[in-house]
C-alpha cells in the first residue's frame, strides 16, 4: 500500500474516532437539554394558561418589576431610559434585562406583553437549567450527578420570575460556567467568548462584577500555574498570555459600564443602588450612626446568608483541592473539573462580597430581594454535585493507581447515592400546584389596589395631570397620565440630591418642578392591602392643585386641612360606577373590584358583599380607609367562575359585632372573647385598651381533612394566621375592640386562638385557648341544688367540692368570698381511649380545661358560689381539678385532687 493512501486511511480514521468522541457528549446532552426546554414550555403553556392578569400583577411581578417594564415601553415610544414619559431619565436598573425586554412593546400592548415577557422569563430559567448540564457534561466529572440536581433548581422557579433581571442572570451565569470549561477545553477557540462574557456579565447586575472578576483572576492564577515560572516584566506585556484576554474583558465590562452611568446620568451607580445607600447612611444617622458588630450580627442571621456563607466557604476550600490535585496530572478532565469549580468559585466570591457589601453599606431597615441572589440560588442548588465531583477525584487520585475496580466501583456507587438524594429533594410538580393555587386565590394584594386606584385616578382626574407616587410601578405602567417616581429608584441623581431619602422627605420645590399634580401611593398597612382616596386643601402656594393620594394609613401631621368634597367626589364617581346600591358604588376591573361608600360615619365600619356570596366580605373602616372627603374605599378580587355582582349589600359593621357578641356564645372565653359568625372568626372584648392590643395575635386552624391544606402547611397539620392588631381589628369610640378573620373554605375541626409577646429569645402566651367543632358548649347553665350536693359525697373535696352530676363538673361552696374565686380553675380529662382526644392533645394524653370563675360561675345572694361547665362525650378514666394562681415565675396549685372513674 502506497504512503499516500496510508496517510489517506489514518486521517479518516482520525476524523472518525473524533466525530465519535463528540457525539459520545453531544447527542446526550442534547436529548437532555431538549427535555429541559421542553419542560420550560410546558410549564410556561401552563402559567399562562391559568393566569389573567389579576394573576400576573399579584403573583408573579414584583412592583420594582414595573419599573423595568415601564421604561421599556418608553424606549421602544423613542424616549430615551425615562420612567415618567421624559420628565427625569434615570439608570435605576439593570441595563441587560431592559433591553431584552423592550422589543416585547414593538409588537404588543402593553398587557398582552405581560404574558410575553413572562413566557421568556420561564424560558431563560430553562435555559440556564441547560446551559449549567452542558457544562458539567464538558467537566467529565460523573455528570450524571448534575442531572440529578436539575429538579432542585426547578424546585421553586417563582422565586427567580418576578419579572426582574433574575432570569437573564441566571442565564447569564451559566453561560458564564460553560464558558470556562470550553475555554479550558481549548484556550485558543474560546478566549474571546469568554472575555465577552465577562465584560457583560457587570451589565447583567452589578455586583456580577465581583463574580467577572474572581472568576477571571482565578482562572489566570490556574493559567500561570500550569506554566514553567518566569518573571514578569513590562516587556512581557507584548506576549500576554492568553488567559489574561477574559480579566482584561472584566476590567473592561467593569469601567465602560460605571463610565457610561456616569457620563450619561452623572452617577457611576445606578441611581436605585445611590438611593438605597442614602437611605441607609440616613437611617444610620437617627440611631447614632453605623455598628459594624450590630449590623453584622443582624445580617448573619438572615435565611439567604446562613446555609450560603458556609457554601461559598467550602466551594473555595474544593477549588483549591481540584486544582492542587489538577497541578500532578497531565489529564485534560482534572483541568475541566477545575473549571467548573473556577464557574463555582466565582459564585462563592460573589456571594461574599455580596455579604461584604451589605453588612458594611446595608441598613437592615432597607433589606435585600429574592432577586439580589440568584448567585447564591445556583450555588445552594449545585453543591451537593460539587461535594460528590470532589469525592470522585479523591477517589481517582488515591484509589485508582492501585485498585481501579474498586475506584470504579466506588465512584459508581458515589455517582448513585447523590442521585438517589438529589432525587429525593426533587420537585418538578411543584411549581405546577403552584400556579393552579395562585389561579384560584382570592387573596388581594397591594399591587392589586395599586391597578384599581389607577382605575379610579384614570376616571376621575382631569386631562393633564401630573402624578407624584413613592411606590409607582404599577401605578406608572398602567395609568394613562404621567408618574413621577419619588422614591428616587427610577429618578434622577439631581432628585437624589435635591430629596435624599430620608422618610420620603417632601421638597414642594422639587414637586412643582416636576409638574406634580397630585400624589398616588398604595403603601403597606403591614399586610391589609386595600385602596384609600384621601381628596384635601390644596398646599398652601400650590392654588388648584389638590392632593389625591392612594393610602392605607393616617396621612402624616402636618397634612392639608380637609375640605369637605363628598358630594362633588360622589358625583364625580357616581357616573363611572358598574354598580350602585345604597350609597355604595362598585368599580369592576377584571377580576378586581372596589367599592365606594358615600358618607362614612366616623364610628360605624361598614361592609359590604356580594350578594351570591354571603362569607366573602370587605370591611370599610373608617379609622383606616375613609377618605379626607368621608367617603371611604375597600377593594378585593372576585374568585374565578363566580361571576360578577348583581347586587352589592352593605351593612353597619359596629351593630353587626354588637349583635353577635349578644346572640351568641363565644366558642373561647379567655383576655379576648372569639366567636364564629358565618365563616368568619372574630375576637372582642369590653373596655378595650391599647394594651390589649399591643402583643401579636394568632389562630390556628385543624382542618377535619388535613388534604385541604396547601402543601407547605400540610406537613404541620394546620393552617396558622399570625398577625398584629391594627392590621385587621378595629378600637371602636365607645372603648369596645374587635379583630374580624375570614376563615377558609373547608371544614375546619379545631381553632386555637390566643395572643403572645415576643423576647429576644422566644416568645411567651397572654393569653390562649381552643375550640373543637366536636365539643358540647360548656356554658351550660346550672343552679346547682346546694342541699342535694350536701346530702352527695364529692368525686373530690377540698377547698371546692367537686362534684359529677349528668356530664357536668360543678364545683361548689358555701360561704364563698371574693378571694376564692380570683384565681384560675382547672380540670384535666383523662380519656379510657387517647384516640378520642383531638390530635393534638393525644400524645399528651389528656385534655385541659382552663379557666376563670367568671366563665363559667356565679355566686349566690347566700354567698354560695359554684362554677359548671359541661365535660366531654367521650368515655373519661380519670378527672383531675383544682385551683391555681399564675406568678412572675410560673404558677402555685392552691387545691388540688383527682378522682379515677369505675
Amino acid at each position: 500500500m502506497s504512503s499516500a493512501a496510508s496517510d489517506w486511511k489514518s486521517k479518516i480514521a482520525n476524523i472518525w474516532h473524533e466525530r465519535q468522541k463528540v457525539t459520545e457528549w453531544r447527542l446526550p446532552l442534547a436529548l437532555f437539554a431538549c427535555g429541559l426546554l421542553a419542560y420550560g414550555v410546558a410549564f410556561a403553556w401552563h402559567m399562562l394558561a391559568s393566569f389573567d392578569l389579576v394573576n400576573l400583577i399579584r403573583d408573579v411581578y414584583a412592583d420594582d418589576a414595573f419599573y423595568y417594564l415601564q421604561i421599556a415601553y418608553n424606549l421602544s415610544q423613542g424616549k430615551f431610559s425615562t420612567f415618567d414619559g421624559g420628565i427625569t431619565q434615570t439608570n435605576g436598573y439593570q441595563p441587560v434585562w431592559l433591553l431584552i425586554v423592550t422589543p416585547f412593546y414593538w409588537i404588543f400592548d402593553k398587557e398582552t406583553a405581560l404574558l410575553g415577557i413572562k413566557a421568556l422569563e420561564i424560558m431563560l430559567v430553562a435555559g440556564g437549567v441547560a446551559v449549567i448540564a452542558a457544562a458539567a457534561r464538558l467537566a467529565r466529572q460523573a455528570w450524571p450527578l448534575l442531572f440529578a440536581a436539575l429538579p432542585t433548581l426547578y424546585h421553586n422557579p417563582i422565586e427567580l420570575l418576578w419579572g426582574m433581571e433574575a432570569a437573564i442572570a441566571m442565564f447569564a451565569l451559566a453561560l458564564m460556567i460553560l464558558a470556562l470549561c470550553l475555554y479550558m477545553r481549548d484556550p485558543q477557540r474560546w478566549k474571546w467568548t469568554l472575555a465577552a462574557l465577562a465584560f457583560a456579565l457587570p451589565w447583567a447586575r452589578i455586583e456580577y462584577i465581583a463574580i467577572s472578576l474572581a472568576a477571571t483572576t482565578a482562572l489566570c492564577a490556574i493559567e500561570w500555574s500550569r506554566q514553567e515560572p518566569r518573571s514578569l516584566r513590562l516587556s512581557a506585556l507584548a506576549n500576554i498570555r492568553q488567559a489574561y484576554i477574559p480579566l482584561i474583558g472584566a476590567i473592561a465590562g467593569t469601567l465602560v459600564y460605571f463610565a457610561y452611568n456616569g457620563l450619561a446620568f452623572g452617577g457611576i451607580l445606578p441611581v436605585s443602588a445611590a438611593t438605597k445607600l442614602a437611605l441607609s447612611q440616613a437611617q444610620w444617622a437617627q440611631e447614632g450612626g453605623y455598628s459594624f458588630i450590630e449590623n453584622f450580627r443582624y445580617m448573619i442571621r438572615r435565611e439567604i446568608f446562613d446555609y450560603e456563607l458556609r457554601f461559598a466557604l467550602e466551594i473555595c476550600a474544593y477549588l483549591l483541592i481540584a486544582w492542587r490535585f489538577a497541578l500532578r496530572s497531565n489529564e485534560r478532565r482534572d483541568w475541566l473539573l477545575v473549571a467548573f469549580l473556577v464557574g463555582m468559585f466565582g459564585l462563592a466570591a460573589g456571594h461574599l462580597a455580596k455579604f461584604a457589601q451589605t453588612v458594611l453599606t446595608v441598613h437592615p431597615y432597607t433589606g435585600s430581594k429574592e432577586w439580589y441572589f440568584v448567585p447564591a440560588y445556583l450555588m445552594t442548588a449545585l453543591i451537593i454535585p460539587v461535594r460528590f465531583y470532589v469525592a470522585i477525584l479523591m477517589i481517582r487520585r488515591f484509589v485508582a493507581p492501585r485498585w481501579r475496580i474498586a475506584a470504579n466501583a466506588l465512584s459508581v456507587g458515589v455517582v448513585i447515592i447523590g442521585a438517589a438524594i438529589l432525587y429525593g429533594r426533587a420537585g418538578f410538580a411543584e411549581p405546577f400546584r403552584w400556579v393552579d393555587q395562585a389561579s384560584e386565590s382570592t387573596e388581594q394584594h397591594w399591587d392589586i389596589a395599586s391597578y384599581m386606584g389607577v382605575q379610579v385616578m384614570d376616571r376621575a382626574l382631569p386631562e393633564g395631570s401630573v402624578i407624584g407616587s413613592w411606590d409607582a410601578g404599577v401605578i406608572g405602567y398602567f395609568s394613562r397620565f404621567p408618574v413621577v417616581n419619588l422614591d428616587g429608584l427610577v429618578n434622577s441623581y439631581d432628585h437624589l440630591r435635591v430629596n435624599p431619602p430620608i422618610q420620603h422627605t417632601e421638597n414642594l420645590n422639587s414637586y412643582r418642578r416636576y409638574g406634580v399634580t397630585h400624589f398616588a401611593n398604595n403603601r403597606r398597612y403591614d399586610r391589609i392591602p386595600n385602596n384609600v382616596i384621601f381628596e384635601g386643601a390644596p398646599f398652601d402656594d400650590w392654588h388648584g392643585i389638590h392632593r389625591f393620594t392612594l393610602w392605607t394609613y393616617d396621612p402624616a401631621p402636618g397634612a392639608p386641612v380637609a375640605i369637605d368634597y363628598s358630594q362633588q367626589a360622589w358625583e364625580r364617581m357616581q357616573q363611572h360606577f358598574d354598580y350602585s346600591a345604597d350609597g355604595v358604588g362598585v368599580l369592576l376591573a377584571g377580576r378586581a373590584a372596589q367599592a365606594f361608600a358615600k358618607d362614612c360615619a366616623p364610628d360605624e365600619p361598614l361592609v359590604w358583599t356580594w350578594s351570591d356570596q354571603k362569607h366573602e366580605r370587605s370591611l370599610i373602616e373608617p379609622s383606616l380607609y375613609q377618605s379626607l372627603a368621608n367617603m371611604c374605599v375597600a377593594s378585593r378580587v372576585i374568585p374565578i367562575g363566580d361571576g360578577q355582582p348583581s347586587q352589592v349589600k352593605i351593612s353597619p359593621l359596629k351593630a353587626y359585632f354588637a349583635n353577635l357578641t349578644v346572640s351568641r356564645e363565644p366558642i373561647i372565653r379567655s383576655g379576648f372573647e372569639v366567636y364564629i359568625g358565618g365563616r368568619n372568626l372574630i375576637y372582642a372584648k369590653s373596655q378595650c385598651g391599647e394594651a390589649d392590643t399591643k402583643g401579636r395575635f394568632f389562630a390556628n386552624l385543624y382542618p377535619v381533612e388535613a388534604d385541604a391544606l396547601s402543601d407547605d402547611r400540610r406537613r404541620y397539620g394546620y393552617e396558622i394566621i399570625d398577625f398584629n392588631f391594627h392590621e385587621y381589628g378595629i378600637i371602636a369610640d365607645d372603648g369596645n375592640c374587635w379583630i374580624a378573620l375570614s376563615l377558609p373554605n373547608y371544614p375546619i375541626a379545631e381553632i386555637n386562638a390566643g395572643q403572645y409577646v415576643e423576647f429576644a429569645d422566644g416568645y411567651a402566651h397572654i393569653w390562649d385557648g381552643y375550640y373543637n367543632a366536636g365539643e358540647v358548649d360548656r356554658s351550660v347553665v346550672v343552679t346547682p341544688d346546694f342541699e342535694l350536693l350536701a346530702a352527695r359525697e364529692p368525686i373530690i373535696q377540698s377547698d371546692f367540692d367537686v362534684h359529677l352530676i349528668d356530664g357536668s363538673l360543678i364545683y361548689a361552696k358555701s360561704q364563698c368570698s371574693q378571694a376564692d374565686v380570683e384565681a384560675r380553675f382547672f380540670a384535666n380529662i383523662y380519656p379510657i381511649n387517647a384516640d378520642d382526644l383531638p390530635a393534638r392533645l393525644r400524645q399528651r394524653g389528656y385534655e385541659t380545661i382552663d379557666f376563670n370563675f367568671t366563665d363559667y360561675g356565679a355566686i349566690a345572694a347566700a354567698e354560695k358560689c359554684w362554677a359548671a361547665l359541661s365535660l366531654p362525650n367521650y368515655p373519661i378514666a380519670e378527672i383531675h381539678a383544682g385551683q391555681y394562681a399564675e406568678l412572675a415565675d410560673g404558677y402555685v396549685h392552691i387545691w388540688e385532687g383527682a378522682h379515677r372513674l369505675e
